[in-house]
């Protein structure tokens, strides 16, 4: 199931990673503003977490409450905070576990093995 949920500021939102999701990502994961050097930053997962609000959104048909710059405030503000560092954590190690993920990682080292050696 790609449905999961985050409590943000004592309310729980639904996250729901789809195609819809992952389209809004490709134009948003940029080195050096999602992610540095391989590691995701808070943008990377700032956006993340809308990207799932956003598709749970148009997938129930409902009216977008929070804007993108919503979840960046959030994320930047509990940087230092345990709980919700976990909690990211677990948004983001949910996302990469979905299907989509994986098939995509799994297309890319395909590409990787395929090219080595060619010029």
């Amino acid at each position: 199931m790609n449905y999961t949920t985050i409590t943000i500021n004592g309310e729980t939102i639904g996250l729901k990673f789809g195609m819809a999701s992952f389209r809004y990502l490709e134009n948003k994961f940029v080195e050096g503003k999602s992610f540095s050097n391989e590691q995701i930053n808070e943008i990377g997962i700032a956006n993340i977490i809308y990207s799932g609000y956003y598709n749970n959104c148009l997938v129930k048909d409902e009216e977008q409450k929070y804007s993108f710059e919503y979840f960046v405030d959030w994320v930047e503000a509990n940087l230092k905070n345990v709980e919700s560092v976990s909690e990211m954590g677990r948004i983001v190690e949910f996302w990469s576990s979905n299907d989509f993920i994986k098939n995509d990682l799994n297309k890319e080292d395909a590409k990787k093995k395929n090219s080595r050696g060619k010029k």
